[in-house]
This record gives structure tokens, C-alpha cells and sequence, in this order.
């Protein structure tokens, strides 16, 4: 396996990036986070307000969907859906509409002001089109994912938006790129019926044949891996430290990934308090090491997984005791994790 070029655009050198979501709820402290790394992302402040909420930001401007900022939830009325469908389907995907404005977000101008092509790459984040659809409900309470629709129009709509964002990045930094969150993954085949396996593989080939940049997705917890490693991603982020043990069984698909030229951001860095307490710079990076280990038996050497490998913290986390400390913690052993695997 060749080192070059991956479908990022780019060959990382264990660059590191994070998450969009943090727990911040100063702006300007969040941003310094975010630009602390190698791969500076648009931060996603959900503790501040909720339209601040990764949901949020990504539903507007879809037809029929009603934030309910006092409610806290995403509402779905169908006479506004079909009233407002035929324009918005006659939209340009590459229109102003989809575009992120920065009244929408009280990072995003600081976020654009900072941006540039000196990093190695910027990066966004929107939900994944299967998540959203499980949080976006009718007056019954039932999730649109049920309706073919509502449905696909929201696949198309997070495709538009991961575009149209892409290009705004882009023309700032062309090696930018913008990846997905997927937590709905993990459920998909636990609690929910009549949304089959067959329909989920067939929505989500069609969401990543949108994308006009490199097909990311993220997520933290564990879904169906073959599911996912069986799909045209092109990146995957994920959460290697709490499920390492797991992912060692998955090392043909996740090698076949790297591969084929895909890369796969290593969530390597615990934020929750307990769990970071318990770890060095040191211990964290021999854990990734023994993962990569087993990838090496599938015939990639050290220096190619490398090549293709970005570094994260392990999770988002919203809810620790000291709010912002540990999550700062993180960031920086993440970078001493870096020097260490890049020793």
C-alpha cells in the first residue's frame, strides 16, 4: 500500500481534529479550542442554546420542519411540508439556502474570520440524515424516518447542506472537508421497526452518492461495522478508545478501508473525567498502537495506517462535573499523543 494521496485530498501525518460538539458556552474560548489543533473545526455550542444544537443546524431550512426552541424538539407538519415542497425542490443544490449563515451560529463568523489555507485542512460537521430523521416527529410523535418523503427529502437536504458548505470552506482551504454524524447507526437494528436494514443501506448509498467531496461519517457509539464498512465511505470517525476490543474484530474491514484509499479519524483520548484520570499521553498511545497492531496483520505496515489516520478525542461530552476542564485536558494530551505515535 502506497502512502500518497487519500481521499481526503491530503496525507495526514496524525493530524489532529475533534468533534464539532463541545460544552462550552463562551464562544470565544470554544473557538481557541477549536483552532488548537492541526484541523481547526466550526464549533457546535448545545449547552449555550438550542440553537446551537447540531439538529438544529442542520434541519433549517428544510420544508416542514418547525423548531421548537422552548420545547427543545423538531417538529414535522405536513401541510408546510407540501406547500413549501415544490419551491424548495426547484432550489439550485448549490443555493444561498443551503449555505450556513452566521446568524445561524454564534461561532461561525469567528470560525470564517480565523480560517485559512495555512492548516492542513478546515472542517465541518452537520447530522447525518438517518439520525435526523429519527429526531424530526409528526404531531403523533412518530419519527419522519417512517415517511418515504419526508425522508428522502431530508437525506437530499443534509446532502445539499454538506455541499454548499464544503464549497464556502473550500474557498478558504481547498483541502477542507465536512463529515457527518451518525448516532442513530447504533440503533438502527436494536429498537426500531419497519425501517429495515435492506432500507437503511439503500438510504444511506444514496445520501453518500450526493456528496461531492470526500463521504465522512462520524459516530461514537458501536453500530452494525460491517454495515458501515460495506458502504462507499470514504472516511470514518470513531471512538477507538472505548471500543477498541470490539474494532479488533472488524480489522479486515477497517484495513480494507485504508486500503482502498480512505482514511479514519482515531478517537484516541477519553473526555470524560473518570475515564481520562486513569490515562497519560503514554498509555494512550500504546492502547492505539495495539489496534494498529492488528491492522498490520492484515498486510498494512505502520507508516501507511499513518498516512491515512487522523487523531480525536474519543467522544463529545457535554456532561462532566468541571464542564469545560476535562474536555480542555483532552485536547491537549491529544496533541501529546501525536508527538508520541509520530515519534
Amino acid at each position: 500500500m502506497t502512502q500518497g494521496i487519500n481521499r481526503l485530498g491530503f496525507t495526514s501525518h496524525l493530524f489532529t481534529t475533534a468533534m464539532a460538539i463541545l460544552p462550552h458556552q463562551d464562544p470565544q474560548r470554544a473557538l481557541e479550542l477549536a483552532f488548537s489543533l492541526d484541523i481547526p473545526f466550526w464549533p457546535q455550542l448545545p449547552n449555550l442554546s438550542y440553537a446551537e444544537d447540531t439538529y438544529v443546524q442542520t434541519v433549517l431550512g428544510m420544508p416542514g420542519a418547525e423548531v421548537d426552541y422552548q420545547g427543545l424538539r423538531i417538529l414535522f407538519d405536513e401541510d408546510a411540508f407540501y406547500e413549501g415542497l415544490e419551491e424548495y425542490l426547484s432550489l439550485d443544490p448549490h443555493h444561498d439556502a443551503f449555505a450556513v449563515n452566521p446568524e445561524d451560529s454564534v461561532t461561525y463568523a469567528g470560525f470564517l474570520e480565523r480560517a485559512s489555507s495555512d492548516f492542513p485542512a478546515l472542517r465541518g460537521q452537520f447530522m447525518g440524515p438517518i439520525s435526523l430523521s429519527l429526531m424530526v416527529k409528526d404531531a403523533e410523535g412518530k419519527p419522519i424516518i417512517y415517511r418515504d418523503d419526508a425522508r428522502e427529502v431530508a437525506i437530499r437536504h443534509v446532502a445539499n447542506r454538506v455541499n454548499r458548505h464544503l464549497m464556502d470552506l473550500r474557498s478558504l482551504n481547498p483541502r477542507s472537508f465536512v463529515w457527518v454524524d451518525e448516532p442513530g447507526l447504533e440503533f438502527l437494528f436494536t429498537g426500531i421497526t419497519g425501517y429495515t436494514s435492506e432500507r437503511a443501506r439503500e438510504d444511506l448509498a444514496l445520501f453518500l452518492s450526493l456528496l461531492e467531496g470526500p463521504r465522512g461519517v462520524h459516530l461514537c457509539g458501536n453500530p452494525d461495522w460491517d454495515f458501515l464498512l460495506q458502504s462507499q465511505v470514504d472516511l470514518i470517525s470513531l471512538d477507538a478508545y472505548n471500543n477498541r476490543d470490539i474494532l479488533e474484530g472488524y480489522r479486515g474491514g477497517l484495513a480494507a478501508l485504508l486500503k482502498r484509499g480512505g482514511a479514519i479519524a482515531w478517537g484516541a483520548v477519553p473526555t470524560h473525567t473518570s475515564l481520562l484520570e486513569e490515562e497519560t499521553p503514554q498509555s494512550l498511545a500504546d492502547r492505539l498502537r495495539s489496534l494498529w497492531q492488528r491492522l498490520e496483520e492484515e498486510g498494512l505496515d505502520g507508516k501507511a495506517i499513518a498516512s491515512r489516520s487522523l487523531l480525536t478525542p474519543a467522544t463529545c461530552c457535554l456532561v462532566n462535573p468541571d464542564l469545560t476542564a476535562t474536555v480542555e485536558k483532552a485536547f491537549g494530551m491529544l496533541k501529546e499523543v501525536r508527538e508520541i505515535l509520530a515519534s
